[in-house]
């Protein structure tokens, strides 16, 4: 039998990345096999089951344990899933939970809009399209799932900040900056912050070729049973198409498909 290698020093030791990789390849197994094993094993059979050393499977145990991801029985000094994993999973849950809410609303707002429709959430200082439905028409606007947009120049991100409160809106601003992208990036704070303003009293916001010259946007925020912000709905297209002179019947036309999603997630007249 023929045996192929890889190229370069078989003693060559591993880099710094390499060893990264394998660690966490160790631990995402170490996580898997909890979860076979109903969520709980002793340090040896959760070793030898890997085939790791008992040193190795011990120091990866108190890496996991450091991010929440397991924790230890003082008493049997078993292994057990942890309360990060379950947030990890309850993140999944509520992007699809919103996502298979909004589905219909999308198509609608589609087909009366003639725009794409994109859904995004709030990461940290980014907004990340996590839902997208393109629209019919030849020229269309589009970004791969998984995208990041900058909070205040884009419809989507300016309508994940607009619901805040004024110091925790102020708080990501100093994290993350008023970058400009393009002539029309609102990167003075007074701006901003007007904009913001008028945009939580109508109930949308627009994006004037904020982030990409070419391309305007209009959103509004998608509230949860308990009032808080946890989604933008959006529409975007080319800006000969998606005109200024749109901007208010297509801004009613979001504004309401976005309280439709609200209220399908829970949210009621009295909270709204």
């Amino acid at each position: 039998m023929t045996e192929v290698r890889r190229r370069g020093r078989p003693s060559q030791p591993e880099s710094g990345a390499q060893k990264g990789a394998q660690a966490l390849e160790r631990g995402i197994a170490i996580l898997q096999y909890l979860a076979k094993a109903g969520g709980s094993s002793s340090v040896t059979d959760i070793a030898e089951t890997l085939e790791l050393p008992l040193s190795t499977t011990f120091r990866l145990l108190k890496v996991l344990e450091n991010a929440e991801f397991i924790y230890q029985d003082t008493q049997l000094g078993w292994w057990h899933i942890g309360l990060g994993v379950f947030n990890v999973g309850a993140a999944y849950i509520h992007n699809r939970d919103v996502l298979s809410v909004a589905a219909p609303f999308m198509r609608r707002l589609m087909l009366l809009s003639g725009e794409t429709v994109n859904v995004a959430i709030r990461n940290g200082g980014e907004a990340v399209l996590i839902g997208q439905l393109e629209c019919q028409s030849m020229v269309r606007m589009c970004a791969p799932l998984g995208s990041r947009l900058p909070l205040h120049a884009s419809g989507a991100g300016k309508a994940l900040l607009y619901p805040l409160m004024e110091e925790e809106l102020m708080d990501l601003i100093v994290k993350t900056g008023l970058k400009s992208f393009t002539p029309g990036t609102l990167a003075d704070l007074h701006q901003l912050k007007k904009d913001l303003i008028l945009s939580r009293k109508r109930g949308y916001i627009v994006d004037k070729e904020e982030h990409v010259i070419g391309l305007n946007c209009i959103a509004s925020a998608v509230y949860n049973s308990a009032g808080d912000v946890v989604a933008a709905i959006s529409i975007s297209g080319p800006s000969s198409r998606l005109s200024p002179e749109r901007f208010d019947s297509l801004g009613e036309l979001v504004r309401e498909t976005a309280k439709d999603i609200s209220t399908a997630l829970g949210l009621n007249a009295v909270t709204r």
